[in-house]
């Protein structure tokens, strides 16, 4: 177990923030996944009955904003409070408490991509695979309205069929290849080293340094570094 640890949701998420940080050349955090947004706290109770826990200075927890009125970010908050680990006010803040490693969170996606706070990782994906694919991108476009699944009222799943969609359209080897799977660069799936994942990548990058500052919020320490 390292110092810095981020966790995902699933195993796409892991794979995501391990491709991101080799793209990048970031090193450090170590990373992992919990199975599942209601699996943080379980995952951290688990974790902390570990040998070496105590080295642990600093969690990430990674999720998607897929419900609406913040409800993905508050089922993180109540499954830390029922374990009684530090509880984060607002996402990209960090919260602290005697005994327990650093809690942070980070909402998929971010940046937002437009002014629907919902989505997810795959939403951060879109952007950066229609500029990879544009030909492929516009008729999955017209394939979405014409299936009736630009209609869905789950931004989430509106998205995530979307690339579900480009990755078969894309991928001719295996058209049904999951996305876990998708993001080594030599299979030129999802470009990582897209303008769209840079906000995230910092993220990981600064983390350590972030969390051992006095700084509160992300956005504080940020402007505090002038970066």
């Amino acid at each position: 177990m390292g110092t810095h640890v981020v966790l995902g949701e699933g195993d796409r998420d892991k794979a995501f923030l391990d491709y991101l940080c080799k793209v990048r050349g970031i090193t450090g955090p170590t990373t992992g996944f919990v199975g599942g947004i209601g699996e943080f706290g379980k995952h951290l109770l688990a974790m902390s009955a570990v040998p070496g826990f105590s080295q642990c200075q600093a969690i990430l927890l990674m999720s998607d904003h897929d419900e609406p009125e913040d409800k993905s970010f508050e089922s993180i908050r109540n499954q830390l409070k029922e374990i009684d680990f530090p509880v984060p006010t607002h996402p990209l803040e960090v919260a602290r408490k005697q005994g327990k490693p650093v809690i942070a969170v980070l909402m998929q996606p971010y940046p937002l991509q437009g002014k629907d706070p919902r989505g997810c990782l795959e939403t951060l994906l879109i952007p950066a695979m229609r500029a990879a694919h544009p030909t492929q991108a516009v008729c999955v476009d017209q394939m979405l309205i014409c299936a009736g699944v630009a209609g869905w009222k789950r931004k989430d799943a509106q998205d995530k069929a979307n690339v579900r969609s480009l990755i078969s359209a894309v991928y001719e080897r295996n058209p049904s290849h999951g996305l876990h799977l998708c993001f080594a660069p030599e299979k030129g799936l999802i470009p990582m080293d897209d303008p769209v994942f840079n906000e995230t990548a910092l993220v990981l990058q600064h983390f350590p340094t972030w969390v051992a500052s006095n700084e509160k919020s992300w956005a504080d320490w940020r402007r505090a570094q002038g970066i």
